[in-house]
C-alpha cells in the first residue's frame, strides 16, 4: 500500500475485508506401530543395522506391500490326519498381527495412514519386545499428521506390559492433543472366568491417567481374511496320524514332485552361495592392475556359465538345468555381453586383429590362450581394433575411463544373474502349485488351513470403520451401529445383560465397547464410549474426537495471528474467522442448537476474555463453547393406554 504520492497518476489499494479461514484437519489417519517383512524404503534397509524406526506415509495395501512386504507365514500348524491321510484337526496360528490389522483397516474403508516397522517378523511371541514398541510409538511423536494410534502386538505383551504401553499411548494422546488411542485387550479372545476376566485385567493395568484420549473394544473377531499358505511352512509344521506323530509329512505327498522341489532348493542354496569372490575393482585404475581385475569378472560369471545342478532333467522345460540352458545359450542376452566383455579385452591389445577368437559359449580362461598375460595384457591400448565390428565401448587410451565400463558391464551381468534367480524361484513356485492340484494329501492341507479364520483384536477394523464414518458422516457421528466388514463372528458372544459391565464400570468408570453379532444385521460395533465412560464431558468417542479436530483446525488457523497487533482488529478478524468455521459445523449437523448461538459461542477482548495485563504481556485469550450432539445411547420408548374415545 502506498503511503505517500509524489508522481501524478491513479493508485490502487486492494483492501481485505473477508476474514481468513479454517481448514478442517483429516480426522482419520492412523498410525499402525508393529513388525513387518521388511522395510526397504528409498534404498535404505530400516531393519539393518541399527535399526532405524521411521513413520512411512502410505495410501493403500500394495503401497504397504511394496514397502514392508507381504503376510507373515503361519507359525504355528499343527495338523493331525485321519487313517486314511485326511485332515482330522488343524490348529493354525500367527504372531505378527501388523499386516493383517492393515488389511482389516482396508476392508472397512480405511485411506491415508503411517507405518512404524520395529524390526523383521519374529518366530515366537517372546520376541515381541515392549521397549521396540515404545520405541516405535516416540517415533511418532515428531509426526505431525497421525490422528489415531494403533498398536495391535501389544496383545502378545503381559497384561502388566501391555498396561504400560496403553499409558504411554494415552500420554501422548493428552501431551500432543491432536491424536486418540484404539487399544487391544490382551486375551481378548477369551470368555471371563470367575478366576479369570481379560477386561477386568485389562482394567487393571491400563491406569486412570488421560483416559478421555482412549477407547477399547471387545471381543476380539474371526477374520475372513485367508492365511498365508506356503509349502515351505507347511512342510516345517507339526503333523500327528491318528494321534501318532509323523516323521515327515514329506513322505506322503508326490514322490517324484517333492524330489524336483528338493532338487531346486539345493540349486537354489547354491547358486545363493555364487560368485564366492566379487570382484573389486582397484580405486586407483592402471595398466598394472586393471587387467587382473578383467580376469577376475571374466571368472566371476565363468563360475554361473559353467554350473551343474541337482535337477537336471532338460526334458522338463522348467528344470534348473534347462532354464540355466536358455540363458548360456548362443545369443542370450548373457552369452552375448560375456562375448562382449571377452572381446574388448582381446581387442584391447594392438597386436590382436579380428576376427574375434571368441568361437563358442565353451569359454576358456582369461589366463589361456589368446589373452595369455605375457603376450596380451602388458601390451594393452585399450583401442578397439577398426575391422571387428565392436562398438560396444568407445576407444579410449587410459585406464581410468575404462574401469567404469568394467563396471557397468559387470553390474549388467549381476542384473541377468539376480532375473535368473527368480525365474528359478517361480519355477519352483509352479512346482508348489502343481503338488496342492494334484496331490490329494497336500490339497487337503492346504484346504484345511484355509478353512481356518485368522483371529485378530479388533484396532485395525476399528479404525478404518472411523475412516468411513468421518468421510461418510463426519467425525461427529459415533462410530457405532456400524457392521464391520470381514468378519465372521466375534470371538465371544456377549449378552445384552453381560454387556451391562463392559459399558459401565462403577468401580472407576473404565468402559470398554463391545462387538456383538445380531440376526439379520451382521457383526455390529454396540458401544461408542472413551476408557473414561462416567465422565460427562469425555464419555463419548465422537465428541473427545471432535473437539480434537476443532482444536487442532482452529489452532493451526490462528498461527497467522502470532505477532499480529493484539488489538480489536485483530479480535474481531479472529472471531469472524472462528464462527464461520464452527458455522459450517453446526449445519452439518455436528452442533446441537435450533440457532447458531445456541450451538457455539466465541470471545476475545479486553475486559471479556483478557486484562489489560495480558495485553501487556503479549497473551490474547479466545474462549471458544461448543454443544457437540451426542449419541442417542439409550432410547427410551414408553407406552401407556388410550382410552376409547368414541
Amino acid at each position: 500500500m502506498a503511503t505517500s504520492f509524489k508522481t501524478p497518476g491513479v493508485y490502487v489499494e486492494e483492501i481485505s475485508t473477508f476474514p481468513p479461514s479454517v481448514a478442517q484437519v483429516e480426522t482419520a489417519i492412523p498410525a499402525f506401530i508393529g513388525y513387518t517383512q521388511k522395510a526397504f524404503i528409498d534404498g535404505q534397509d530400516y531393519h539393518a543395522g541399527s535399526g532405524i524406526i521411521k513413520p512411512i506415509k502410505i495410501s493403500s495395501l500394495p503401497d504397504y506391500e511394496f514397502l514392508f512386504g507381504g503376510a507373515p507365514n503361519p507359525t504355528t500348524i499343527a495338523i493331525d490326519l485321519k487313517s486314511d491321510n485326511s485332515v482330522k484337526t488343524a490348529n493354525i496360528n500367527s504372531i505378527n498381527l501388523l499386516y493383517d490389522a492393515i488389511r482389516m483397516f482396508y476392508i472397512n474403508g480405511g485411506g491415508d495412514c503411517y507405518i512404524v516397522s520395529v524390526g523383521s517378523y519374529n518366530t515366537d511371541v517372546s520376541e515381541v519386545d515392549k521397549s521396540k514398541l515404545v520405541e516405535g510409538l516416540h517415533a511418532l511423536e515428531k509426526v505431525d499428521p497421525p490422528t489415531l494410534l494403533v498398536i495391535p502386538e501389544t496383545v502378545h505383551l503381559t497384561a502388566a506390559n501391555s498396561g504400560e504401553v496403553h499409558a504411554l499411548m494415552l500420554a501422548q494422546c493428552n501431551k500432543l492433543q491432536d491424536r486418540f488411542a484404539v487399544l487391544d485387550i490382551v486375551n481378548g479372545d477369551q470368555e471371563a472366568t470367575p478366576s479369570s476376566d481379560p477386561v477386568d485385567i485389562f482394567r487393571n493395568n491400563v491406569g486412570m491417567n488421560n483416559l478421555k484420549y482412549g477407547a477399547a473394544y471387545y471381543p476380539w473377531i474371526k477374520t475372513t481374511l485367508p492365511f498365508k499358505i506356503d509349502y515351505d511352512a507347511i512342510v516345517t509344521g507339526t503333523f500327528t496320524k491318528e494321534g501318532a506323530p509323523v516323521v515327515s509329512i514329506k513322505s506322503f505327498f508326490n514322490s517324484t514332485i517333492v524330489s524336483t522341489i528338493n532338487n531346486k532348493d539345493t540349486d537354489l542354496t547354491n547358486i545363493a552361495l555364487l560368485p564366492t569372490t566379487p570382484p573389486v575393482a582397484p580405486a586407483t585404475p592402471s595398466l598394472a592392475n586393471l587387467p587382473a581385475y578383467a580376469e577376475d569378472i571374466f571368472d566371476y560369471f565363468k563360475e554361473f556359465f559353467e554350473l551343474s545342478f541337482a535337477d537336471s532333467n532338460t526334458s522338463i522345460a522348467s528344470s534348473t538345468a534347462s532354464i540355466h540352458a536358455r540363458y548360456i545359450s548362443e545369443n542370450s542376452d548373457f552369452h552375448n555381453l560375456l562375448k562382449t566383455f571377452y572381446d574388448y579385452i582381446h581387442f584391447s591389445d594392438s597386436t590382436n586383429g579380428g576376427p574375434s577368437p571368441w568361437a563358442s559359449p565353451a569359454l576358456g580362461d582369461l589366463s589361456a590362450a589368446p589373452l595369455d598375460p605375457a603376450i596380451a595384457f602388458p601390451s594393452l591400448t585399450f583401442s578397439i581394433g577398426t575391422n571387428t565390428g565392436n562398438n560396444v565401448f568407445p576407444a579410449t587410451g587410459t585406464a581410468v575411463a575404462v574401469k567404469p565400463l568394467f563396471q557397468v558391464l559387470q553390474d549388467k551381468l549381476d542384473a541377468i544373474l539376480t532375473i535368473f534367480k527368480n525365474d528359478l524361484a517361480a519355477a519352483r513356485a509352479m512346482d508348489t502349485d502343481t503338488l496342492s492340484e494334484i496331490d490329494p494329501v497336500y490339497k487337503g492341507i492346504i484346504n484345511a488351513i484355509s478353512a481356518q479364520s485368522i483371529i485378530l483384536p479388533p484396532s485395525g477394523a476399528m479404525v478404518g470403520i472411523y475412516a468411513n464414518v468421518d468421510n461418510n458422516r463426519g467425525v461427529w457421528k459415533a462410530p457405532a451401529n456400524v457392521s464391520i466388514t470381514g468378519v465372521s463372528a466375534p470371538t465371544v458372544n456377549i449378552s445384552h445383560d453381560e454387556q451391562k459391565n463392559l459399558n459401565v464400570d462403577v468401580n472407576a468408570g473404565k468402559s470398554v465397547n463391545a462387538i456383538r453379532p445380531f440376526k439379520g444385521k451382521g457383526i455390529l460395533v454396540w458401544g461408542a464410549r472413551t476408557l473414561a465412560g462416567n465422565d460427562n464431558e469425555w464419555r463419548y468417542v465422537s465428541v473427545r474426537r471432535f473437539y480434537i479436530m476443532a482444536e487442532e483446525s482452529i489452532k493451526k488457523a490462528t498461527e497467522q495471528f502470532v505477532f499480529e497487533p493484539n488489538d480489536a482488529n485483530t479480535w474481531v478478524k479472529l472471531r469472524a474467522m472462528i464462527e464461520n468455521f464452527l458455522t459450517l459445523q453446526w449445519r452439518a449437523g455436528a452442533l446441537a442448537g435450533a440457532k447458531a448461538d445456541d450451538a457455539f459461542y466465541v470471545r476475545v477482548g479486553l475486559g471479556e476474555t483478557m486484562t489489560a495485563d495480558d495485553v501487556l504481556n503479549g497473551i490474547m485469550n479466545v474462549e471458544i463453547g461448543m454443544a457437540v450432539v451426542r449419541p442417542a445411547e439409550f432410547i427410551v420408548l414408553k407406552f401407556s393406554h388410550k382410552m376409547q374415545e368414541a
